[in-house]
């Protein structure tokens, strides 16, 4: 569950947005209406100037990033010297435990990792799916994905396998944007921000 009534006001911008969920949600809205934002301040990337977080019942609101249990994936979330087999190992690093050959060899082929090489040699889309993949496993409370899909090129079929990987192997909630409506079914609940402001659709 997932609580952040929170208010940041900036030169020209308001952002003032309120969000009691939990689940697989999705947020939709123009460029420039806030999004992103929101997502940086429940990941504690930028402090809100007034309001709360709280993620499964801990108040993270004034927490480093890196204790919140959350993790943020966006086009620049990747280490560029490591290889694909090793940003995905660092991702269960975080979380504390080994992953086997034979555990990251199913991983791969679930989410169609199907390539090799360094992160910062690799295509957008590949980067991003790589980066999404090693923060499921970090197995955070709270995963945000921030127009992230739109890169990769099955995503619809990407987004399944991964909604299955939470459903089966770790549970946690998921916030993701998108300007791609369609994306939006996969959600549980769908919010649309607008000038600062977040409306329930569903």
């Amino acid at each position: 569950m997932l609580e952040a009534r929170v208010k940041k006001s900036f030169a020209n911008f308001v952002l003032n947005a309120d969000l009691k969920d939990e689940g697989i949600i999705s947020i939709t809205g123009p460029n420039g209406s806030g999004k992103s934002t929101f997502l940086n301040i429940i990941a504690g990337f930028i402090k809100q100037d007034d309001g709360r977080v709280i993620i499964a019942g801990r108040d993270v609101s004034f927490f480093p990033p890196e204790k919140r249990g959350v993790v943020l994936v966006t086009p620049d979330s990747y280490i560029p010297s490591l290889d694909v087999s090793k940003h995905l190992r660092f991702g269960a690093k975080l979380a504390g435990y080994r992953i086997g050959e034979t555990e990251l060899s199913d991983i791969r082929k679930m989410f169609q990792i199907t390539f090799d090489g360094k992160m910062r040699n690799l295509s957008l889309g590949q980067r991003e799916r790589v980066s999404i993949v090693t923060a499921l496993l970090s197995k955070p409370s709270l995963l945000l994905v921030d127009e992230s899909f739109s890169n990769i090129s099955d995503s619809k079929d990407f987004i399944k396998n991964l909604l299955e990987f939470i459903e089966n192997y770790h549970r946690m909630d998921l916030i993701f944007t998108t300007q791609d409506l369609e994306m939006t079914k996969y959600a549980q609940h769908h919010y649309m921000m607008r000038d600062g402001s977040l409306l329930k659709r569903f």
